[in-house]
């Protein structure tokens, strides 16, 4: 009798489980912030939600708890109070919420608060024994996971679209709030957590599935948010979070990370591959390349540079990288790319001499391992693939990054001679690709001050100068560049402005690069009908071909110039009017050429690059 009243007594007397526990709706909430950043004024009462789920947003999916002792025995009461939310306890609905709470490993106070808010929403009976209604409780737990990842990068891009507006509106500020609480700290153990999470240990196996999909989206939207953080400088990467972030991506390419195993669905292998190429780009933008070409514009030593590592943490960065095998993963060229890349940006700043342990280190070596499994190509797979077409993430944020390594990477090795082995033409391809259909990025690409382009920019002039040698490259580079009135107005003055003819010609055994020729009678361009280089034209030689053929750049008088202008603008013409007609001729010439092995030239672009061309 007196277990029975105590029993009685426990029921009737509400029990208190901790605040946190509860949550309300995000799948409501993302679609409150979504409307707001479509305006600059946001409502009082959306400011507070927002304020109230700091919390959730710093903690994100680590806020549902696992299976408690304490929650269990709460849902024995009649009445649990949720710090300031009251739950009536319905039988039917605790004996459905237990069973949840087994299925996902799922708190059980949360729970039932998914059970309520689900049987309410559907109007389902929870006394139905159906495993439907357990999948559609399932599939809105995972919802509202996601749900929740997507307001917290919401707060950031809304704060993204003010731009230079209020700062200090109420979403705004929570994103402050979250930086400097440290939310990309928290971001990259959740990021470990889910990717060598197992599923649940009772989960049906036909839901196992279902399960990976929705943690690698969950994984997805996790790096997102890190993404953005980073590469819109809301924080910055130390050397021990980019080794951690390494360290992902080293276990994500040699398959020891539990939710890679389990993609087998063709939404989870692509979820994967997703989720490789977002981490990628997030350890290739916390190089931080772009503040290195600053310090080579600026002429600034290591030492009082804005490089965001200390020689320490670049030489424990370095042993990561040295840990990687890009002959057994070829998503691994990339990155040991970016990181010779890094390391020869750094060697040519002034005052080398100081930093001898960084000079010791051999960033050609990486660079003729990266080259073993075609970084270049697989950067190009990159831009061809769907991911940066439907991705909800910074699409111009991701090509922007894969614009700097293309350009650092441009500076860092002499490229004038690479045409003959496939490697420019791998280059033109891949940044056709970034600029085409990107105004902000064409715009920057015109901008004299934008340093970053520098190096791209001097690639253009040397095509340029080899005109009409290279004219389908070139003409394919300035139609890709020409996205918005400005860019395009900057094309047909380029256009307008590129007067110069270079030829094929034979040459003696003893001629070098720079040395000054001059034609002893008329020479025929070929391959371009009725033009002809005057007698006594003096050129100067581009590139040695062969033994016995140069590549001459010629100096015209007035009319010869007049004349390469009508022929450049017809070419132009020409091309403009076949792209219309066939859907973007870039797919017609594009060369698919095998990337091979180049070896590291002088880094004869840094003084052009200083010259801020």
């Amino acid at each position: 009798m007196a277990s029975t009243a105590a029993a009685i007594d426990q029921a009737a007397n509400p029990k208190s489980v901790d605040e946190s526990l509860w949550w309300d709706s995000f799948v409501d909430l993302i679609d409150e912030l979504e409307n707001a950043s479509l305006s600059l004024d946001i409502s009082p009462s959306l400011i507070k939600k927002v304020e109230s789920n700091h919390g959730w947003f710093l903690d994100t999916v680590s806020r549902f708890k696992p299976q408690n002792q304490k929650s269990k025995v709460a849902l024995d009461s009649k009445i649990v109070d949720v710090g300031s939310h009251r739950l009536n306890v319905k039988p039917e609905l605790k004996d459905l919420a237990l069973q949840i709470s087994s299925f996902l490993d799922l708190d059980e106070v949360q729970s039932y608060i998914l059970v309520k808010r689900c049987v309410e929403r559907s109007n389902a009976d929870a006394n139905i024994k159906d495993q439907e209604l357990l999948h559609l409780i399932m599939l809105q737990y995972y919802i509202e996971r996601q749900c929740l990842l997507k307001c917290t990068r919401q707060i950031f891009m809304h704060t993204l679209y003010i731009g230079n507006g209020s700062k200090t509106d109420g979403i705004s500020v929570e994103a402050s709030r979250l930086i400097s609480s440290g939310l990309d700290k928290k971001l990259l153990i959740i990021l470990q957590d889910l990717l060598s999470s197992k599923h649940p240990e009772h989960m049906e196996v036909h839901l196992v599935t279902l399960w990976v999909e929705d943690i690698l989206i969950e994984d997805n939207l996790v790096m997102e948010i890190l993404f953005l953080a980073y590469y819109e400088s809301f924080c910055t990467c130390s050397g021990e979070q980019w080794r951690s972030l390494c360290s992902l991506y080293r276990g994500i390419l040699s398959g020891s990370l539990n939710v890679g195993k389990l993609a087998i669905s063709a939404q989870a292998r692509s979820s994967f591959y997703h989720s490789k190429v977002q981490l990628l780009l997030i350890l290739i933008e916390t190089l931080g390349l772009e503040n290195i070409l600053q310090m080579v514009h600026d002429e600034v030593p290591f030492r009082q540079g804005y490089s965001i590592y200390s020689l320490i943490e670049i030489q424990e960065m370095d042993a990561m990288i040295s840990s990687f095998d890009a002959i057994e993963t070829e998503e691994a060229g990339p990155l040991i790319l970016a990181w010779a890349v890094f390391l020869c940006l750094i060697s040519s700043l002034p005052e080398k001499e100081d930093n001898s342990e960084l000079m010791e280190i051999d960033h050609i070596g990486y660079i003729h391992q990266a080259f073993k499994s075609a970084p270049l190509g697989y950067t190009l797979d990159i831009l061809e693939n769907d991911i940066l077409k439907v991705s909800d993430g910074s699409v111009a944020g991701y090509r922007s990054v894969l614009r700097t390594f293309i350009s650092a990477f441009i500076a860092s090795y002499d490229m004038a001679l690479q045409f003959e082995d496939g490697t420019l033409h791998l280059i033109l391809d891949i940044l056709c690709r970034i600029y085409r259909g990107e105004e902000s990025l064409c715009a920057q690409f015109w901008d004299r001050d934008s340093f970053i382009d520098g190096p791209i920019r001097c690639l253009l002039c040397t095509l340029e100068g080899e005109f009409p040698h290279q004219t389908v490259e070139l003409l394919r580079f300035l139609s890709a560049l020409c996205e918005g009135t400005w860019p395009a107005e900057c094309v047909y003055n380029f256009l307008d402005r590129s007067v110069g003819i270079s030829s094929l010609v034979e040459v003696s055994g003893d001629t070098s690069i720079s040395q000054t020729i001059e034609t002893r009678q008329s020479l025929h361009v070929p391959g371009v009908e009725d033009l002809l280089i005057p007698s006594q034209t003096r050129g100067q030689i581009l590139k040695i071909i062969d033994g016995n053929r140069a590549l001459v750049r010629w100096e015209g008088d007035k009319t010869f110039s007049v004349c390469a202008t009508e022929l450049f603008a017809d070419f132009g013409f020409k091309y403009k009017f076949n792209k219309e007609q066939s859907d973007g001729l870039g797919n017609v010439y594009a060369i698919r050429s095998t990337c091979v092995a180049t070896t590291p030239g002088p880094t004869t672009v840094f003084e052009l690059l200083r010259r801020n061309t």
